[in-house]
C-alpha cells in the first residue's frame, strides 16, 4: 500500500451520487461537539440577533453543500491489475495504491439508504493497518463483488493450489504403497478433492441467531453499566444548560423538599434508574445483533448482522490464530458462551477478537465448533492452580485499595467517601474468581487457556499459530516457585496476548517444553 499527494490524475469510477448525503453527515458528525456548544449557547443567550444566526446558518449550509460536492467529485477509483487505486481531495490530492498483496480484509455494511437503493458500503483494511485504507461508502453491491473478486481472488486460488498439493502428495504415497486398484481408488479421490474445491456460492454450514436468543443476548450483555455512564458523560455536560433552560436544579430541589427521602424511595430510584438503563441497553444490543448470520463458504466464515446498519464480514478461516470464548457473570448460571474470533486482520475496536456468533449453549459448543472449526476443540479436563498461588492474586490488589480508603474518606464530601471501604471486598472478591478460573490444558496440538474475574475468558490455540512464548517470575513467585507463561498470537491491530499467572514452576517448565517442540513441527494443514 502506497500514498502520494503527486499530480498525476488517476481516472476511474465515481461513488453513487447518494454519497453527498454520508459526506454532509459525516461532516456534519465531525463537528458535532462544537455546533451542539454553539446552537445551545445561543439557545439560552438573551440576546440573540436573528440577522446573525440566519446568516451564519445560510453560509454554513452552503458551505457544507460546496465541500461535500467536490469531496464527491473528485473521489474516483479504479482497479488495475489486481489493485486498487483510489484518489481523494479537493485542495490536496491524496492518492493510495493498496496492493492484493496487502490486502486482508473486504467489508461490507449497508444502512437504512444503502438497502433502500441498492447499495453497500465497502471497506478495504490491510494487514497491521489501524483503520480501513479504503473506504467507499455507496456503490452496487453488483460493484462491491467485482473488487471483492479483484483484490481476494488470488488469496483464494492460493489456498485452492496448496490444498491441491497437499492431496497430491497424500495420494501419491497411497499409491506407493497400496495394490494397482487402491491406487485408483487414490486417483479418484484426488479427482474428487478437486472437484470439491470449485468455489460455490452455497454455504456449506450456516446458524442463524434466533430472537429468542437475541433477547437473551440483550439482557446479559453486561452493557447497562456503559448506558449509565453514558448518561451520566451527558448529565455532566448539559447540567447547566439545562438549567438555565426548564430550572432544572430547582425542580429537582423543589421535589427533594417536598420528599421525605428514606431508604425505601433511594432503593425504587435506583432499581428505576437502573431499569431505564438496562431496556436502553437491550434495545441497542438487539439493534446491532438483530439478524446475526454465521455461514461457511469454501474456506471463508462469513458473518451478518445489524438492523439499521447491516454489516457483513469475511474471514478466511486459515487467518483464525484462536478461538476465544467469553462468559460473563450473567451467562454463567446459564450455561451461555459468546464465541469470539481471533484472526489476523480482524477485531473489534480496540480489542483482539471479534464477535463469531453471539450465543451458544455449553452443550452445544463442542458441535458448534466442529461445524465451522473443527481445527479447536473444547477441553474436557482443566490443569488448576494450586493453592500457595491465591495470596499473588489477593496480596497486591488488596494493599492498594486498602490504600485508597483513608484518602477517599477524607476528600470525598459528605458520607460518600464511606462507600469506599466495600472497595476491598469487591476486588479481593475479582481476585479470588481469577484465581479459581486460571487454568491450562494441553490437547494433541492445541493449547487452552483459562482465566478471568467476574467475567470467565478461554482461549483455544493452536500450537503453530503461537508468535511467541514468554516464561517470566518475579521476586515474589520466585520465592514460591510459581511462574507466569504467556503466549502471543497474530491479530487485527496488535499481538493478542494470553497469560497463565502464578502456575507451579515445573508446570511451566513443562508446558514451555511443548511449545518448544512447535518449531519442530511441520505447517498446519
Amino acid at each position: 500500500m502506497k500514498k502520494s499527494n503527486g499530480q498525476e490524475h488517476l481516472k476511474g469510477s465515481r461513488l453513487h451520487p447518494i454519497s453527498l448525503i454520508f459526506f454532509i453527515f459525516k461532516t456534519i458528525k465531525d463537528l458535532l461537539y462544537p455546533l451542539l456548544v454553539f446552537v445551545i449557547s445561543t439557545i439560552v443567550r438573551k440576546e440573540i440577533n436573528m440577522l446573525w444566526v440566519g446568516g451564519g446558518t445560510l453560509l454554513f449550509l452552503v458551505l457544507l453543500a460546496f465541500i461535500s460536492y467536490f469531496t464527491w467529485y473528485r473521489f474516483v477509483y479504479t482497479i488495475e491489475q489486481g489493485s486498487l487505486h483510489v484518489e481523494q481531495g479537493i485542495f490536496v490530492r491524496k492518492k493510495t495504491w493498496i496492493s492484493k498483496d496487502r490486502v486482508q480484509a473486504v467489508n461490507t455494511s449497508a444502512g437504512i439508504i444503502h438497502r433502500m437503493l441498492g447499495l453497500v458500503k465497502l471497506s478495504v483494511e490491510t494487514a497491521g493497518g489501524k483503520k480501513p485504507e479504503a473506504v467507499l461508502n455507496a456503490i452496487t453491491a453488483q460493484e462491491s463483488e467485482r473488487i471483492r473478486a479483484a483484490l481476494l481472488l488470488h488469496k483464494e486460488a492460493n489456498n485452492q493450489v496448496d490444498q491441491t498439493r497437499h492431496s497430491s502428495v497424500a495420494d501419491e504415497q497411497v499409491v506407493q504403497a497400496a495394490s494397482f486398484e487402491e491406487g485408483k481408488a487414490a486417483e479418484g479421490n484426488a479427482n474428487s478433492v478437486l472437484v470439491l474445491s470449485t468455489k460455490s456460492d452455497e454455504p456449506q454450514e450456516s446458524r442463524v441467531l434466533s430472537i429468542k436468543d437475541l433477547l437473551l443476548f440483550s439482557a446479559t450483555s453486561g452493557r447497562v453499566g456503559i448506558i449509565i455512564a453514558l448518561f451520566g458523560a451527558a448529565y455532566s455536560q448539559l447540567d447547566d444548560v439545562l438549567d438555565r433552560m426548564f430550572n432544572f436544579r430547582d425542580i429537582i430541589s423543589s421535589w427533594l423538599n417536598s420528599h421525605t427521602l428514606n431508604i425505601g424511595i433511594i432503593s425504587l430510584l435506583f432499581v428505576a434508574g437502573l431499569l431505564i438503563a438496562w431496556i436502553v441497553a437491550i434495545i441497542f444490543t438487539s439493534l446491532k445483533e438483530y439478524g446475526f448470520t454465521l455461514r461457511q463458504i469454501d474456506d471463508k466464515l462469513i458473518i451478518t448482522r445489524g438492523l439499521l446498519e447491516k454489516k457483513q464480514i469475511t474471514v478466511p478461516i486459515q487467518s483464525i490464530q484462536a478461538i476465544h470464548l467469553t462468559q460473563n457473570i450473567l451467562r454463567r448460571p446459564l450455561g451461555l458462551f459468546s464465541v469470539h474470533v481471533v484472526a489476523t486482520g480482524y477485531d473489534e475496536k480496540n480489542g483482539a477478537s471479534a464477535l463469531m456468533f453471539p450465543l451458544i449453549r455449553s452443550a452445544e459448543l463442542p458441535h458448534f465448533l466442529q461445524r465451522f472449526v473443527p481445527l479447536y476443540q473444547v477441553p474436557e479436563r482443566w490443569e488448576r492452580l494450586e493453592q500457595r498461588a491465591l495470596s499473588s492474586f489477593i496480596t497486591i490488589p488488596l494493599l492498594l485499595t486498602i490504600a485508597i480508603i483513608i484518602p477517599a474518606i477524607i476528600w470525598i464530601p459528605g458520607s460518600y467517601g464511606w462507600l469506599a471501604v466495600f472497595l476491598p471486598l469487591f476486588v479481593g472478591l475479582s481476585a479470588w474468581l481469577n484465581y479459581k478460573h486460571t487454568a491450562w490444558s494441553l490437547m494433541n496440538s492445541q493449547l487452552s487457556i483459562q482465566y478471568g474475574g467476574f467475567t470467565k475468558h478461554q482461549a483455544l490455540i493452536h500450537r503453530k499459530r503461537i508468535q511467541w512464548n514468554r516464561m517470566s517470575q518475579t521476586p515474589f513467585q520466585l520465592r514460591k516457585n510459581l511462574t507466569t507463561i504467556s503466549v502471543a498470537l497474530a491479530s487485527g491491530r496488535s499481538n493478542a496476548t494470553f497469560n497463565v499467572r502464578h502456575m507451579p514452576e515445573q508446570a511451566g517448565y513443562e508446558l514451555k517444553g511443548w511449545l518448544a517442540n512447535s518449531n519442530r513441527q511441520g505447517k498446519l494443514p
